[in-house]
């Protein structure tokens, strides 16, 4: 691994552990759980309600600028996952399914009776569509940044399996245990026989915005020439599932949220004022 790699390495984990340190952007609400609280931060009452989902090992700090741009217009809820932020957890590691039930009891306790946007990166792009597909009466639209999809991982298998079992080898031996243990049972599910079928996506408004840059010095297989090309197919064919919507593609990395806040800003607004108009 050459000196640049080693930095960038560095330098990500060191971004997941001190994300949480940063300062709050709203007030916070606890959302309780069974065994554990999740923590909340709430901005704002605004006509419109916007609930944010970050990436894998994220939390509600990820979205300050989005947020902060949004301003009065937004009734606007971030969280971190179990085990996240200042969120509990029970020590258990968190299925998809898990995650989704505890969106569910955010949402229900932040916006009861209202149909919000869904607004998610990476692993929470996948998230806010798996919670549109099974609830999409719940749903006025979604923005997609950069998203995971359920099929990637068998995509970039059938690639190059050595590279992404070597990718998976890196990553472990960098993530703190919970969080190893997590992205452990998220592979699992991606990797299982069923996540490489499409499934049919509901009838709400989408924007989906797929990040199209190439590092130099590529930290895993999505950031190759090879895996962005990939990266690309697997979001055309995500969204292909829905019915209305735009797709953009723009020249950032995949932090995109951080790296064009507003393209994420106008894209929530596009999709809200979609989903507010009466089919």
């Amino acid at each position: 691994m050459s000196q640049l790699k080693g930095l960038r390495v560095r330098a990500w984990v060191l971004a997941l552990a001190i994300v949480a340190t940063l300062p709050a952007v709203a007030a916070e609400v606890p959302v309780p759980r069974a065994a554990y609280t999740l923590q909340a931060e709430l901005q704002g009452d605004g006509p419109m309600a916007v609930v944010f989902e970050s990436g894998f090992g994220q939390d509600a700090v990820a979205w300050k600028a989005v947020i902060k741009s949004l301003g009065p217009e937004c009734r606007c809820i971030a969280y971190g996952r179990a085990g996240l932020g200042d969120s509990g957890t029970d020590g258990n590691a968190k299925t998809i399914d898990e995650h989704l039930a505890d969106l569910d009891a955010v949402i229900a306790t932040l916006a009861p009776g209202r149909k919000v946007v869904l607004v998610g990166h990476s692993y929470g792009g996948l998230l806010v569509s798996e919670f549109a597909r099974q609830h999409p009466d719940r749903v006025q639209g979604l923005v997609l940044v950069d998203p995971t999809t359920m099929g990637q991982r068998h995509a970039f298998r059938q690639a190059d399996p050595a590279r992404v079992q070597a990718d998976d080898a890196m990553l472990l031996s960098m993530l703190p245990p919970a969080m190893a243990a997590d992205y452990r049972a998220l592979v699992a599910r991606l990797d299982s026989p069923e996540a490489a079928t499409p499934a049919a996506m509901p009838d709400v408004p989408v924007v989906l915005l797929t990040a199209t840059q190439v590092a130099a010095e590529p930290f895993v297989f999505e950031e190759t020439a090879q895996g962005k090309a990939l990266w690309r197919a697997q979001h055309g064919a995500l969204f292909a599932q829905f019915s209305r919507g735009t797709h953009r593609y723009l020249d950032t990395g995949h932090n995109l949220h951080h790296e064009d806040p507003a393209a994420v800003v106008d894209a929530i607004r596009e999709v809200a004022a979609t989903g507010s108009v009466p089919d």
